[in-house]
């Protein structure tokens, strides 16, 4: 999968003026440079793992929401991740198979505890 970094720069740059935030603000808070920060809403610039996870705490947004525009899980589901998942859970015998699908259910529920959370800081 190939990411439109142009698409993640806009999504970005909303997120930050629905946030009342200047380019400089925003900046500070992810702990990058302001040329850096106006580079990655103009798509012209990748970035890190951990830029992408400041910017999700200063945000107040999920990774899904800057990356691809998802606004939860619900309204968009990746086919090709489910197809993937399924492939791996053909593969495995039904003892491995039961165990896979306890360790997605707790993870879910951890990632939504995490979310509300970090939503209601």
């Amino acid at each position: 999968m190939n990411l439109d970094y142009k698409a993640i720069g806009a999504r970005v740059k909303n997120f930050r003026r629905e946030r009342n935030l200047s380019q400089e603000k925003l900046a500070e808070l992810v702990d990058v440079s302001v040329p850096y920060m106006s580079n990655i809403e103009t798509g012209k610039k990748k970035l890190s793992m951990q830029v992408l996870v400041n910017l999700s705490v200063a945000l107040n947004a999920t990774p899904d929401e800057l990356l691809f525009g998802y606004t939860s899980a619900q309204e968009e589901k990746s086919y090709s991740s489910y197809e993937a998942i399924h492939k791996d859970l053909r593969d495995c015998t039904e003892s491995q198979a039961a165990l896979l699908t306890e360790i997605i259910a707790g993870t879910r529920r951890g990632l939504r505890t995490y979310e509300r959370k970090r939503r209601d800081k």
